[in-house]
């Protein structure tokens, strides 16, 4: 049995945001286990709202890549990705 079975957490957009949540700065982008923080609130630096460019509400599990505007996250680190878009 191969041990490395565990399943790793689904992707977030790279352009969710959030407030609130311990350990995550204002500027960074939000990972998956993020939403489990129910006093947090999210938002999307495209429309720099609660609702997306599709509409829809902005969360880490609702901001995945089934969603037409889902931006995959970046490689760089969070110092270096500063440009929002």
């Amino acid at each position: 049995m191969d041990s490395n079975t565990e399943q790793k957490p689904p992707r977030v957009c790279r352009r969710v945001r959030s407030k609130g949540t311990p350990g995550v700065r204002y500027d960074a982008a939000v990972e998956w286990e993020t939403g489990f923080v129910s006093t947090a609130t999210f938002w999307c630096v495209s429309t720099g709202e609660c609702v997306g460019p599709d509409d829809d509400l902005v969360h880490p599990h609702a901001c995945g890549e089934g969603r037409v505007c889902f931006r995959p996250p970046t490689d760089e680190s969070a110092e270096e990705a500063r440009i929002l878009e």
